[in-house]
Order: structure tokens, then sequence, then C-alpha cells
């Protein structure tokens, strides 16, 4: 993993050119001091012989001693390794330890003994034709008694100069290159840890880039990057609670979306859908994982909404409309709101659908709009009735005692028509308001059954009619409201005997099934057609209107019955044959189930 690392080669490599850099740099500048201080060196030591031999060959000269003059030179020179060469002041050569003095041209004109006579010192680099080398010349005269009577010159020869130079080179270039090879695994080493914290640094910020914010990088051995691995550290953190704000903000979004009652259909700019909810699923009648992400106009077939939304997009406004949509359980009235949306910079991205099934309330205006009419048209009979009979009354003095008698009754009969029909009203709206649990109390439903079948005896006799009942001998408790029940079971006998032919027979069954209590009121009548069983619980409904009418009845009373049952968390239902009579079956529950409460 770390030969691979392109960050660790260009690291080793800016390592490795410092060091050769360096390394040359230094080794240059040495050399060059080593040249300078070794021709210093010679210099120094052809100087010093040279004067210390202008001193020694004073006398040998002054007596013209020339062999002592050789043998001092030769001794001199095999200790000193130099060349020496003695010259008299007229330039012939008297001594030289590298060559027979005698074969010798004369040295006068020589540029070192010319510098020498006039400078005091002559030094000079040149080749040797004698020696067939080049040499380092210096010369300085020999004076007796401030005349110069001679020369001495000392000399070496440049290769061993270079020898010297070579040798001393050779040393600093091995040492040079040892050096090197410490500095290059130094360097390998530095590039090796650094690159291997970076890799770290660069794996901790892929893992948290990937959403795994536990993961910190240790600050302490950073290796100068201490500020980046606390950065680092410091944007997991954020990064950890940005994301746990944004999940939850995303997941409280997501569950407001899944659970509205609206349909809401997010869409981009090619009406392609993005997001839609369990409500718009079942409005539209699609499939959420099949049409995500297709356009909108392929999933549905619904002018209205594809007309919305292009205008929605192309104003970028709000736009409201209205449609019908086909469902399984029938046609649906459905609100259209369209908006446009945006981004932080005001660019359009896109539009979101809001769906409003409205049906309900559409069927709610409806039955308000029936209840208003079937009320006023139920309340104007009586009284139009009334009003008809006081204005005959009032109109004829000449009405006699019989036919005012007939007319009073008529009067009194609309009365209590009418005295019934506000009364069941009000019934109807105090069940439909706010219900308190204080209402509700543990009673005897079989006793209460029984007590409301002995009252309605009576008036069953009357009629012609058979009254039977099969009720329990046992206590069935239930938990709810002893008027309203006790209503229920009136209206229930009450609705029997109104559309049982004289003579009938009508019977009344309570009995215990899963924790209900289910009650049963059968009657021999008229019987109720399949297509009229779902609409005998509304309200002013009737089966059969002059029967109801003649009798006295509102049209109210099953509607009673239906909303008390709702109000004690039960269920009513019929079975009937036209011509073989009805049943009504009720269930209440016998445990305490606590009351639905509005507000």
């Amino acid at each position: 993993m770390l030969i691979k690392s392109l960050y660790f080669w260009r690291t080793y490599i800016g390592y490795v050119l410092v060091a050769l850099i360096g390394t040359f740099l230094f080794a240059a500048s040495l050399v060059g001091r080593f040249e300078q201080q070794i021709q210093e060196k010679t210099d120094s030591s052809l100087l010093y012989n040279a004067r210390l031999l202008s001193q020694v060959f004073v006398s040998p000269l002054q007596n013209l001693n020339y062999p002592q003059i050789r043998e001092v030179a030769e001794s001199i020179a095999q200790n000193a390794g130099l060349r020496i060469t003695v010259v008299d002041n007229k330039g012939v050569v008297l001594a030289d330890t590298s060559e027979n003095p005698f074969t010798m041209d004369n040295h006068l004109r020589r540029p070192e003994i010319l510098l020498a006579s006039s400078a005091g010192i002559g030094r000079a680099t040149r080749y040797s034709f004698t020696l067939e080398e080049q040499f380092h010349y210096l010369a300085v005269p020999i004076f007796l008694q401030d005349r110069i009577v001679g020369f001495v010159r000392t000399a070496r020869a440049s290769s061993a100069m270079n020898a010297e130079i070579s040798e001393a080179n050779s040393v600093l270039l091995r040492n040079a290159a040892i050096v090197t090879f410490f500095v290059l695994l130094l360097a390998f080493y530095l590039s090796a840890r650094q690159a291997m914290k970076v890799l770290e640094l660069t794996t901790m910020a892929d893992e948290i880039s990937r959403g795994n914010f536990a993961r910190r990088i240790p600050v302490g051995n950073a290796l100068g990057m201490k500020k980046l691995a606390q950065a680092i550290n410091q944007m997991a953190r954020s990064s950890a609670r940005s994301v746990t704000e944004i999940t939850a903000d995303r997941n409280r979004l997501a569950t407001i979306f899944t659970c509205m009652v609206e349909g809401v259909v997010d869409v981009d700019m090619d009406q392609n859908i993005l997001h839609i909810n369990e409500a718009a699923v079942r409005m539209l009648s699609v499939n959420e994982k099949r049409s995500t992400g297709k356009p909108l106009w392929q999933e549905i077939r619904n002018q209205e909404i594809i007309d919305a939304l292009d205008e929605a997009i192309k104003t970028f406004s709000v736009i409201k409309a209205q449609t019908r949509l086909d469902h399984e359980s029938g046609q649906r009235v459905v609100d259209i709101y369209a908006a446009s949306l945006s981004d932080d910079q005001g660019e359009p991205i896109g539009a979101v659908l809001v769906l409003h099934d409205i049906t309900e309330l559409k069927n709610l205006e409806r039955v308000r709009t029936d209840f208003v009419a079937n009320a006023s048209h139920e309340l104007k009979t009586p009284i139009t009735a009334i009003r008809g009979l006081t204005e005959t009354i009032i109109g004829d003095d000449g009405v006699d005692k019989e036919t005012m008698v007939y007319f009073i009754e008529r009067v009194h009969a609309q009365s209590l028509r009418l005295s019934q029909l506000v009364g069941d009203l009000m019934t109807i709206s105090r069940l439909e308001s706010s219900y308190s649990s204080e209402d509700f109390t543990k009673i005897n439903f079989a006793d209460l059954v029984r007590q409301a079948v002995k009252a309605a005896q009576s008036t069953a006799e009357h009629k012609g009619h058979k009254l039977v009942s099969d009720l329990p001998a046992n206590e069935m408790e239930l938990y709810g409201d002893r008027q309203n029940l006790s209503q229920l079971v009136d209206n229930l006998i009450d609705n029997a005997m109104k559309y049982t032919t004289d003579p009938g027979t009508i019977a009344i069954t309570l009995k215990a099934e899963n924790q209900m209590a289910v009650l049963e009121v059968r009657d021999s009548g008229i019987g109720i057609s399949p297509q009229y069983q779902k609409r005998v619980f509304e309200r002013f409904y009737r089966v059969d209107k002059a029967r109801s009418q003649s009798l006295g009845g509102t049209g109210l009373g099953l509607s009673i019955v239906k909303n008390i049952v709702e109000k004690h968390s039960g269920t009513v239902s019929v079975k009937s044959q036209l011509g073989s009579g009805s049943t009504f079956i009720v269930k209440l529950p016998m445990e305490k189930l606590g009351v639905t409460e509005q507000a």
C-alpha cells in the first residue's frame, strides 16, 4: 500500500533531491577549499624551504663550495619532497636535485628568477621541458651584505599536488556517499512515516465521508499535522451532529409525508415522480415503487391534474382545480393544489401536487342539504295542516260543534306529530353533540329490554300484534347511557310494530356472543328490498312513505338508533326480504370500552 502511495514517492523524492543537492554543494565547496588549502600548503612549504636554504647557502656561495650546496640541496629535497635549484647571480645553475646542473640552460631569464630579483619572491607555474612535467616554482634571492649573489628555487610537481588533491577528494566523496546513504535511509523512514500518517488521515477522512463519524484521529501523534487532525476530528463531530439532525428532520418529514391524509406527489421539471405518499397511491390507484422515476402523465390518465401541474410549472404559481377519480369504492371528488418549487437561488426545480379527497365533505354537504330540505318539508306538513284547520275554524262562524270537534282533534293530532318531530330532531342534535363519560353508567341491559317489552305490550295488543321475547334470566351488564339505550329499544320495537301488518308477530331476542350483547328485533311486516336496506338508517328515509306518515312516523327513528349504537361502540344491521318481514340486529360491547369524546 505504501509503495503505491503517490504522496510517499513525492515526499521521498523531495527528500532525496534536497539531500543530493545539499551533499553536492557541500562537497563542491569542500573540494575547492581542499585544493586551495593544498596549494597554500605547497606554497608555504616552498617559501619556507626557499628562505631557509637562502640563509644556508650564503656561506657556501661566498666560499664557492658548490659540492656542499648540492649535498645540502639533495638532503633538504629528499626530506621535503621538493625539487631544489640553486642559481648564481649570472643565471648559472649551480645545483639541481632533479637534473645535472652542468647541462641546464641559463636561468636568469626564468619568470620566477626575474620576479625574485625585483620583488624578493618569484612564483610561477609552467611546464618544465627538462623534466617534461608541470611544476610550481618559488624563487628567493640569496643576499650577501645587501647584494644578491644567487637565487634559491624550490619547486613541486603539479602531479604530486594533483595526487594529493585527488586523495583528499576521494576521502571527501567516500564520506559524502556514506552520509548521503544514511540521509537517504532517514529520508525513507521519515517519508514512510509521514506517508503512513497521511494515509491514516486519508482513510479516516474517507470513512467519515462514508458516514462513520465515530472514528477519530489521534492528535498526539500527528507528525506536524495536529491542526489537520483536529480539523478532521471537528469535521467528524460537526458532520455527525448535522447528519443526526438531518436524519431526524428527514424521518419526521417522511413520517408526516406518509401519515398525511392528503395525497402528495413531488415531481421534477419533466414531471417525473420523485416522491409519492400512500394517500396519493390510493387516490391515483398506482404502484409506488413502479411509478417512482416515471412521468406522472404516464402513470395516470387525468387531464385536470396534468393541466394543473403544467400551469403551475409554467407560471411559477399555485394552481387550484377539481377533478373526479374512479375508485373501487366509487367515484371520488378531489381538490387539486399544484405549486411550483424552487431552490435556494430561486431557480425552478419542479412542483408539488396535493390531492384532497372531499368526497365525504361533498356527501356531508348533500346530507345536510337533504336534511334541511327534509326537515323543512316534514315541519311544513303539520304546520300547514294546523294553519289550514285553524283558518277554517276562525273564518267560518257557522261551524257546527261536531265539525269543530273534528277540526280540533285534527289540530291536536298534527301538533302531536309536530312535537314528536321536534323531539326527534333534538334527540339527534344531542346525540351528535359532545358526549361526556359521566353520562355512562353500568346498567342491566336485560332488565332494560324486559321493561321496554312490557311497556310496549299494551300497544301491541291494541294493534292486534303478538309480542314475544326471549331474554336471559341472568343480568347482562353494559356500560352506557340508560336513557339512550332505552330509546334505542323503544324505537326498534315501535318501528317493527309500524311496519307489521295486522295481525303480526314481533319477536325480541337478547343473547351474549363473544363479549357482545346481541339484540334482535324481528317482525313479520312488509319487509325491505335489498336496494333500500343500506338507506333505512338515513334521516327522513322511509321505505313506505304513505304508510309511515299515516302512522305518525317522522323518518328519524332508525337514524336515532344508529347514532345511539355508534355512541356505544356497537354496530347495527338489518336482514330483510320483501314481504317476509325484517330483523334488526344490534351488537353492543358488554365491557367498558370508554367513551368517544368530541370537542
